[in-house]
């Protein structure tokens, strides 16, 4: 018996062509862009800027074509490139007065949701660097009708994907949100923010080494770029045995994986690829005894055994 280690957290995408369900999911297409900021603000004659995209509240709308405050990458809130491209949106997420002040980003999808089809949400997250609040929960919830809200409170609902790690505290990264869920059927808005009131979000203070001047309160900004939303029946997440038999554990696992076989030869000469939830290479290695896995994102993942140009096998595996 040998042992195969592995490291994971993916989706395999066998079509490569796998369409994103959001629209506009990386806010590049703009229609008189007047970077007032508000991308759905009623200043005529441009009362809707971002194109697909609509608010709650008053999210702000960032672009290299700006300066000033809504420029990329230095804006009224801080420094922040892009994660893709040359735009991106931010909100306020909470608010440190106590006041229950959230915003959100939506937009209608092209087509409803099936009912008991599986879908695949990812979004990049990071915070403004002249803000002092950190938060955890941010999360993205569907929806058959728009959710209501009244002004200068909250949308309480029960978000499909949310970040389940720790406070995202940085600034300097893009972190990624990830999650699959079952749809109920009908689904056809999305909406992106804290669907939590202040007593239920957990907050972290972390002083900025540039602080914004004159503000009267601290709450927490994050900026929103690069969503991608899939069926995950179009993308082949499945497993695969071309006449090899493979164990894989633990699993889950928020660590190291081994793997174990009966039936592969010529292991020592096999490469192991990785793969993401949009079909990214996130690792490629040749055989090793024991693979770390504690550094990857919660999530599921496939992992592919190949001898030369043959897949061998793919293995589903969950980093916890």
């Amino acid at each position: 018996m040998k042992l195969l280690s592995l490291a994971v957290i993916s989706f395999l995408f066998n079509n490569t062509q796998s369409q994103n369900l959001i629209q506009n999911g990386s806010f590049e297409i703009s229609t008189n862009n007047d970077c007032y900021g508000s991308f759905n603000h009623h200043i005529l004659p441009n009362p809707h800027v971002l194109n697909n995209w609509y608010n709650f509240n008053s999210p702000d709308y960032y672009s290299t074509v700006c300066s000033g405050w809504y420029n990329i990458p230095n804006s009224y809130f801080g420094y922040s490139p892009a994660k893709h491209g040359s735009a991106y949106v931010g909100i306020s997420l909470h608010q440190g007065d106590g006041t229950e002040y959230k915003e959100y980003f939506y937009q209608q999808l092209s087509a409803p949701l099936q009912a008991s089809k599986i879908y695949c949400l990812s979004f990049w997250v990071t915070r403004s660097d002249k803000l002092p609040d950190a938060v955890k929960q941010i999360g993205a919830f569907f929806s058959n009708t728009l959710p209501t809200l009244n002004s200068y409170s909250y949308i309480n609902a029960t978000p499909q994907v949310e970040n389940s790690a720790s406070i995202i505290t940085d600034t300097t990264q893009w972190v990624q949100i990830q999650g699959c869920f079952t749809a109920q059927g009908g689904e056809q808005y999305v909406t992106f923010g804290n669907f939590h009131n202040n007593l239920n979000t957990d907050t972290l203070y972390v002083p900025s080494n540039n602080p914004l001047a004159g503000m009267g309160v601290n709450f927490s900004y994050y900026y929103f770029d690069d969503i991608l939303l899939y069926d995950q029946s179009t993308v082949g997440f499945n497993e695969l045995s071309n006449g090899a038999s493979v164990n894989v554990y633990p699993n889950p696992s928020s660590g190291k994986i081994k793997l174990v076989s009966q039936n592969l030869k010529d292991i020592e000469h096999c490469i192991i690829k990785i793969r993401d939830v949009l079909g990214r290479e996130v690792i490629q290695l040749k055989f090793e005894e024991e693979i770390d896995i504690s550094y990857l994102e919660k999530g599921i993942y496939f992992v592919s055994i190949l001898q030369g140009n043959k897949t061998l096998v793919t293995k589903k595996v969950v980093k916890q």
